[in-house]
């Protein structure tokens, strides 16, 4: 008998998501390869992971996904988005203390800044 090579047989695990135009796709997730938007890597899930990113992440939107999806690898790491935040907190805060500060000067004045009941 001749050297015969053994044809793959992947599993196909299909799952319900939408498109853009919010119509119902069937897709095969198992062998699903995602490309990441910032580095172009191309990049695999496992099916049930993938699914549930989709749908946590994404609202089931299987075009958004494709649009917006970002591995760990491209996304800022752990301390740049603490940084970011304590800056965002930063911020709020400091409009809030302007605003207390406002309204002290108005209290020393004697400026009556309620309103009437």
């Amino acid at each position: 008998m001749a050297n015969q090579s053994k044809k793959s047989r992947k599993a196909k695990v299909f799952y319900v998501l939408q498109d853009a135009r919010g119509n119902d796709v069937n897709i095969d997730l198992n062998n699903y390869r995602v490309i990441c938007n910032k580095t172009g890597k191309r990049k695999s899930f496992y099916h049930k992971y993938l699914h549930n990113l989709i749908v946590r992440k994404h609202e089931g939107n299987i075009d958004r996904f494709r649009t917006e999806y970002v591995s760990r690898e491209a996304a800022p790491d752990r301390n740049e988005r603490r940084a970011a935040q304590i800056i965002s907190r930063i911020q709020k805060l400091s409009v809030q203390l302007s605003n207390l500060k406002g309204e002290l000067a108005d209290v020393e004045r004697g400026v009556v800044s309620f309103p009437d009941a």
